[in-house]
């Protein structure tokens, strides 16, 4: 019959050296082994002991392993669990590095496309500016160069009419020419009559034209008068006619002086 470990441990009890006092004594009692077998106690087999073995081993083999893998198990879960977080942190490092990157370059990108948009809307806006402005000088420097040439024209007119006071005749003959009409009046500076009644004579009674002496026509012009209508071949006039026609932006001038203008210049 087999016997539990429990029941086989009441069998042995430890070993003690035997006192030399005692050994005498013990000298004619019977070993244990008889007397065992002397009360009837049987005693386990060497199968059974073996047996016994077997069985704490096993035992003991499926406690250990029951604890060696729970303390596995949680070991292998925390270093897992560690394993598992590097892991983690470094690919969520790297992805979020990515990203960030991304996201980095791409806000760059924007700010400089927006910080570039204004400067190409500062430099559009200055270079708007720069053309109104040069149009602006243009128009200053136009009207600048036309009053300039004007006054040039004036004065070297004015010196021409002082040294060549004939030109009156040769205005007064075209205006007789191109108006063809008969009895017409003309009105001249009083210097100026001398010269045209003595080089148109013949013209003058041909067509049955009369000259009047007039002091407020200015010297190189002339106002042809018939009872229809009136020819204006004044300085001033026939100046501001040319003005206009040669610089129309100047149309307004007025002429500051009333001495004549060349008799050859201009249709009245």
């Amino acid at each position: 019959m087999p016997i539990d470990r429990h029941q086989a441990t009441g069998l042995y009890r430890p070993w003690q050296p035997p006192s030399f006092d005692e050994a005498e004594n013990r000298r004619d009692q019977p070993p244990a082994g008889a007397e065992a077998a002397r009360q009837g106690v049987q005693l386990p087999t060497v199968e059974e002991l073996e047996a016994l073995y077997e069985q704490s081993r096993r035992e003991g083999f499926a406690a250990g392993h029951e604890e060696g893998f729970a303390a596995g198990r949680a070991e292998g879960l925390a270093q897992g669990q560690e394993e598992g977080r590097r892991q983690g942190h470094q690919e969520g490092y790297a992805k979020g590095e990515a990203e960030g990157r991304t996201q980095g370059e791409a806000r760059a990108r924007a700010q400089y496309e927006a910080q570039w948009q204004q400067r190409l809307a500062l430099a559009a806006s200055l270079i708007e500016g720069l053309e109104h402005l040069a149009e602006r000088t243009r128009e200053t420097l136009a009207e600048e160069i036309a009053a300039l040439a004007v006054e040039i024209a004036r004065r070297v007119l004015q010196d021409e009419l002082r040294t060549s006071p004939e030109r009156i005749v040769s205005l007064v003959r075209r205006l007789l020419e191109e108006d063809g009409a008969p009895h017409l009046t003309i009105r001249l500076h009083p210097e100026d009559l001398p010269l045209v009644r003595e080089a148109l004579e013949a013209e003058l009674a041909k067509g049955g034209h009369r000259l009047v002496a007039d002091a407020a026509i200015g010297r190189g012009g002339c106002l042809v008068e018939s009872d229809s209508h009136v020819v204006d071949a004044t300085v001033p006039t026939r100046w501001r006619r040319l003005v206009a026609r040669l610089w129309p932006e100047s149309a307004n001038w007025e002429e500051e002086t009333d001495v004549p203008d060349d008799g050859g210049e201009g249709t009245p």
